[in-house]
Protein backbone atom coordinates (compact mmCIF):
# COMPACT_ATOMS: atom_id res chain seq x y z
CA UNK A 1 0.00 0.00 0.00
CA UNK A 2 1.34 3.39 -0.97
CA UNK A 3 0.44 6.94 0.06
CA UNK A 4 1.28 9.45 -2.67
CA UNK A 5 1.49 13.06 -1.53
CA UNK A 6 1.17 15.58 -4.36
CA UNK A 7 2.43 19.01 -3.44
CA UNK A 8 4.07 22.13 -4.75
CA UNK A 9 6.97 23.79 -2.92
CA UNK A 10 5.43 27.26 -3.37
CA UNK A 11 1.92 26.29 -2.24
CA UNK A 12 0.98 27.82 1.12
CA UNK A 13 -1.67 25.22 1.91
CA UNK A 14 0.89 22.49 1.14
CA UNK A 15 3.16 24.11 3.75
CA UNK A 16 0.33 23.50 6.21
CA UNK A 17 -0.43 19.97 5.01
CA UNK A 18 3.08 18.50 4.93
CA UNK A 19 3.25 18.20 8.76
CA UNK A 20 -0.01 16.20 8.59
CA UNK A 21 1.59 13.81 6.10
CA UNK A 22 4.67 13.57 8.33
CA UNK A 23 2.45 12.62 11.29
CA UNK A 24 0.65 10.04 9.17
CA UNK A 25 4.01 8.60 8.10
CA UNK A 26 5.15 8.35 11.73
CA UNK A 27 1.90 6.69 12.81
CA UNK A 28 1.95 4.17 9.97
CA UNK A 29 4.96 2.46 11.62
CA UNK A 30 6.34 1.33 8.29
CA UNK A 31 3.12 -0.39 7.20
CA UNK A 32 2.64 1.98 4.28
CA UNK A 33 5.07 3.30 1.67
CA UNK A 34 5.15 7.09 1.33
CA UNK A 35 5.98 8.91 -1.89
CA UNK A 36 5.96 12.63 -2.63
CA UNK A 37 5.49 14.11 -6.10
CA UNK A 38 5.79 17.73 -7.28
CA UNK A 39 2.85 19.20 -9.15
CA UNK A 40 4.51 22.08 -11.02
CA UNK A 41 2.08 24.78 -9.91
CA UNK A 42 4.11 27.78 -11.09
CA UNK A 43 6.30 27.08 -14.12
CA UNK A 44 6.95 28.47 -17.59
CA UNK A 45 4.66 31.34 -18.52
CA UNK A 46 3.00 31.19 -15.08
CA UNK A 47 6.13 32.46 -13.34
CA UNK A 48 5.85 35.92 -11.81
CA UNK A 49 7.40 38.07 -9.06
CA UNK A 50 6.40 37.44 -5.46
CA UNK A 51 5.22 41.05 -5.31
CA UNK A 52 2.42 40.29 -7.77
CA UNK A 53 0.95 37.88 -5.17
CA UNK A 54 1.60 40.12 -2.17
CA UNK A 55 -1.99 41.28 -1.54
CA UNK A 56 -3.46 37.80 -1.98
CA UNK A 57 -0.89 36.03 0.24
CA UNK A 58 -1.06 38.67 2.95
CA UNK A 59 -4.82 38.01 3.16
CA UNK A 60 -4.66 34.24 2.78
CA UNK A 61 -1.70 33.36 4.99
CA UNK A 62 -3.71 33.91 8.19
CA UNK A 63 -6.31 31.39 6.96
CA UNK A 64 -3.53 28.84 6.45
CA UNK A 65 -2.09 29.59 9.90
CA UNK A 66 -5.45 29.34 11.63
CA UNK A 67 -6.45 26.11 9.89
CA UNK A 68 -3.12 24.26 10.02
CA UNK A 69 -1.00 25.68 12.85
CA UNK A 70 2.04 26.55 10.69
CA UNK A 71 3.48 30.06 10.88
CA UNK A 72 4.71 32.40 8.17
CA UNK A 73 7.77 34.39 9.19
CA UNK A 74 8.42 38.10 8.98
CA UNK A 75 11.37 37.40 6.67
CA UNK A 76 8.91 35.97 4.14
CA UNK A 77 5.99 38.38 4.66
CA UNK A 78 7.99 41.60 4.95
CA UNK A 79 11.08 40.98 2.79
CA UNK A 80 10.66 38.21 0.22
CA UNK A 81 6.95 38.72 -0.51
CA UNK A 82 7.20 42.41 -1.53
CA UNK A 83 10.30 41.69 -3.68
CA UNK A 84 10.75 41.11 -7.39
CA UNK A 85 12.13 37.61 -6.73
CA UNK A 86 10.53 35.23 -9.23
CA UNK A 87 8.11 32.56 -8.05
CA UNK A 88 9.16 29.39 -9.85
CA UNK A 89 8.27 25.84 -8.80
CA UNK A 90 10.76 24.13 -11.07
CA UNK A 91 14.07 24.40 -9.21
CA UNK A 92 12.79 23.24 -5.79
CA UNK A 93 10.91 20.45 -7.58
CA UNK A 94 14.14 19.35 -9.29
CA UNK A 95 15.85 19.54 -5.89
CA UNK A 96 13.28 17.09 -4.53
CA UNK A 97 13.83 14.78 -7.51
CA UNK A 98 17.58 14.84 -6.82
CA UNK A 99 17.05 14.32 -3.09
CA UNK A 100 14.91 11.24 -3.72
CA UNK A 101 17.90 9.61 -5.44
CA UNK A 102 19.77 9.80 -2.14
CA UNK A 103 17.26 9.38 0.68
CA UNK A 104 13.71 8.67 -0.56
CA UNK A 105 12.61 7.79 2.98
CA UNK A 106 13.38 11.38 4.07
CA UNK A 107 11.92 13.12 1.01
CA UNK A 108 8.84 14.46 2.81
CA UNK A 109 11.05 15.90 5.57
CA UNK A 110 13.26 17.59 2.97
CA UNK A 111 10.17 18.97 1.19
CA UNK A 112 9.00 20.51 4.46
CA UNK A 113 12.48 21.92 5.12
CA UNK A 114 12.23 23.73 1.77
CA UNK A 115 8.81 25.06 2.74
CA UNK A 116 10.09 26.34 6.10
CA UNK A 117 13.11 27.94 4.39
CA UNK A 118 10.76 29.82 2.07
CA UNK A 119 7.70 30.60 4.16
CA UNK A 120 9.31 31.20 7.54
CA UNK A 121 12.94 32.11 6.90
CA UNK A 122 12.26 34.01 3.66
CA UNK A 123 15.02 32.19 1.74
CA UNK A 124 14.83 32.04 -2.03
CA UNK A 125 14.36 28.57 -3.52
CA UNK A 126 15.99 29.93 -6.69
CA UNK A 127 19.40 30.09 -4.99
CA UNK A 128 21.87 27.20 -4.83
CA UNK A 129 23.02 28.42 -1.41
CA UNK A 130 19.61 27.61 0.08
CA UNK A 131 19.99 23.96 -0.90
CA UNK A 132 23.57 23.80 0.32
CA UNK A 133 22.36 24.76 3.78
CA UNK A 134 19.30 22.49 3.71
CA UNK A 135 21.13 19.27 2.80
CA UNK A 136 23.75 19.60 5.55
CA UNK A 137 21.53 17.86 8.11
CA UNK A 138 21.17 14.89 5.73
CA UNK A 139 24.97 14.67 5.23
CA UNK A 140 24.65 14.72 1.44
CA UNK A 141 27.61 15.62 -0.82
CA UNK A 142 27.02 19.33 -1.47
CA UNK A 143 28.87 19.84 -4.74
CA UNK A 144 27.45 16.66 -6.25
CA UNK A 145 23.91 17.63 -5.19
CA UNK A 146 24.23 21.10 -6.75
CA UNK A 147 25.69 19.60 -9.92
CA UNK A 148 22.69 17.27 -10.20
CA UNK A 149 20.37 20.19 -9.47
CA UNK A 150 21.54 21.71 -12.76
CA UNK A 151 21.58 18.41 -14.68
CA UNK A 152 19.13 18.33 -17.58
CA UNK A 153 18.29 14.67 -16.88
CA UNK A 154 16.88 15.52 -13.45
CA UNK A 155 14.99 18.45 -14.93
CA UNK A 156 13.46 16.11 -17.52
CA UNK A 157 12.51 13.59 -14.83
CA UNK A 158 10.81 16.38 -12.88
CA UNK A 159 8.92 17.54 -15.97
CA UNK A 160 7.68 13.97 -16.40
CA UNK A 161 6.42 14.09 -12.82
CA UNK A 162 4.49 17.30 -13.59
CA UNK A 163 2.99 15.56 -16.62
CA UNK A 164 1.94 12.53 -14.59
CA UNK A 165 0.06 14.77 -12.16
CA UNK A 166 -1.69 16.47 -15.08
CA UNK A 167 -2.59 13.10 -16.55
CA UNK A 168 -4.18 12.16 -13.25
CA UNK A 169 -6.35 15.27 -13.57
CA UNK A 170 -5.01 16.90 -10.42
CA UNK A 171 -4.85 20.67 -10.82
CA UNK A 172 -5.03 21.84 -7.19
CA UNK A 173 -2.58 21.34 -4.34
CA UNK A 174 -2.16 19.73 -1.92
CA UNK A 175 -3.66 16.39 -2.87
CA UNK A 176 -3.04 12.79 -1.89
CA UNK A 177 -3.65 9.43 -3.51
CA UNK A 178 -3.86 6.03 -1.85
CA UNK A 179 -2.55 3.21 -4.03
CA UNK A 180 -3.98 -0.05 -2.67
CA UNK A 181 -2.17 -2.12 -5.27
CA UNK A 182 -5.46 -2.64 -7.07
CA UNK A 183 -6.61 0.92 -7.64
CA UNK A 184 -5.72 4.57 -7.05
CA UNK A 185 -8.01 6.51 -4.73
CA UNK A 186 -7.99 10.26 -4.19
CA UNK A 187 -7.91 10.52 -0.39
CA UNK A 188 -7.21 14.25 0.04
CA UNK A 189 -8.05 17.27 -2.04
CA UNK A 190 -6.82 20.44 -0.37
CA UNK A 191 -5.75 20.69 3.27
CA UNK A 192 -7.12 17.77 5.28
CA UNK A 193 -6.68 17.34 9.08
CA UNK A 194 -5.02 14.12 10.26
CA UNK A 195 -8.15 12.57 11.78
CA UNK A 196 -10.16 13.17 8.61
CA UNK A 197 -7.33 11.81 6.45
CA UNK A 198 -7.03 8.65 8.54
CA UNK A 199 -10.79 8.17 8.45
CA UNK A 200 -10.83 8.48 4.66
CA UNK A 201 -8.00 5.96 4.32
CA UNK A 202 -9.79 3.47 6.58
CA UNK A 203 -12.99 3.86 4.56
CA UNK A 204 -11.08 3.21 1.32
CA UNK A 205 -9.43 0.11 2.80
CA UNK A 206 -12.76 -1.26 4.05
CA UNK A 207 -14.31 -0.68 0.63
CA UNK A 208 -11.31 -2.24 -1.07
CA UNK A 209 -11.40 -5.32 1.16
CA UNK A 210 -15.09 -5.86 0.47
CA UNK A 211 -14.56 -5.99 -3.31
Amino acid sequence: MRFIYIYDPLCGWCYGFTPVVQQLQERSSGNMEFNILSGGMITGDNRHPFSSMKAYIQREHTNVENATGVKFGAAFLEKLLPSEEIMDSEKPSVALTVFKQYQPENAITFAHDMQVALNYNGQSLNNDSTYRSLIKKFSLPEDEFISRLHDENYRYETQQEFQLIQNWGITGFPAAILDTGKQLYLCARGYTPLDKLEETIQNILRENNSL
